[in-house]
Parts: C-alpha cells; structure tokens; sequence
C-alpha cells in the first residue's frame, strides 16, 4: 500500500465520527446516491433530451462491462479495504472484499461520463455526484484514494469500450447514432 494513499485516507477519514450530522450526510450518499443517480437516469430518458436517452443506453452497456472489468482486476489486484487492513469498524457498508478499484466510484463514473460525452446538460450534477460518491466512500472508512481513482479511471475505460460495443451493434443491428 503506498504511504501517501495510506496518509491522505487517514487524513480524510479522521473527519469522521466528528460531527453526526455529517456522518449522516456521507452514510446517506456512499450508500444511496448511486441508486439515486440511476434512478435520475431513467427518469431523463423519458423527460431529458435526445441526449439523455443516450447516455443511458450507454450506462445500461456500460455498468455490465465495467463490473467484468473489476472481476478482471481482482484476478491481479488483492488489495484489502482499509478497515480490514487497520481493524476498525467502518461507517457504513463492512462488507469484506477486495478494495481495488471501488464498483460505486465506477459505476458513478459510468454515470457521469456518459452524460459529459453526449454533452449533456446534466453532465455537472452527475460529475459532483460521482465526486461526492467518491469522498464518502473514504470519508466511511471502506475505501481508500487510489481506489476512487482507480475506479473513475475503470468507470472511463468501461465507457469507451461500451462506445465501441454501442457503435459495433450499431453497425450490425440498427440505425440509431450516437
């Protein structure tokens, strides 16, 4: 584990158990704001823009394959979650897997990139969504940084190779563009 996650997880986490209300606030978004966020999702796709629409097809192919890309990384990465490793009970979500890259930072980043490549007029609120999704997931105590990073970083790569599946059935099965 590199020293400097370890410290700036350290330094963000110690903010907890502080305040209540704020814990509150972080266990409410770590643990609701991703279904929050799909729910949105679906919503505009019946009120939004073309755009919307689209980026939701794009969430609905990429979710699927950013999930078999995180069962591929922990086939090479084994990291702990933080409070495995320094023994304390988190805030929220104790669940004992893998840390390495965290499925809510991706799923959030799905999310919010599919809005911000289609140029959404929601793209800002689903990037501070993903980025407050993120913070509390270390705020609580079940991830550390470098596993948001990682995970808005698979989140992205999900996203293109769900652009190139979406372009490939487009191609072979229908004329619809995005």
């Amino acid at each position: 584990m590199d020293n400097n996650n370890t410290i700036l997880f350290f330094l963000i986490y110690s903010l907890s158990h502080q305040s209540p209300l704020l814990d509150n606030v972080m266990i409410f978004i770590t643990n609701y704001v991703i279904y929050l966020s799909l729910l949105l999702a679906f919503l505009l796709t019946f009120k939004g823009k073309s755009e919307e629409k689209k980026a939701f097809l794009l969430i609905i192919l990429g979710i699927p394959i950013s999930i078999l890309f995180i069962m591929v990384i922990h086939l090479f990465i084994t990291e702990p979650r933080p409070f495995v490793t320094f023994n304390f009970i988190p805030l929220a979500d104790n669940k004992v897997d893998l840390s390495f890259p965290s499925r809510h930072a991706t799923i959030m980043a799905v999310i919010a990139f599919s809005y911000t490549y289609l140029k959404s007029r929601w793209t800002l609120v689903f990037l501070i969504l993903m980025v407050l999704v993120g913070i509390s997931r270390i705020y609580v105590g079940v991830h550390y940084p470098l596993d948001i990073l990682g995970g808005f970083i698979t989140g992205l790569i999900s996203l293109i190779l769900a652009l190139h599946l979406f372009k490939f059935l487009k191609r072979r099965f229908f004329s619809y563009s995005l």
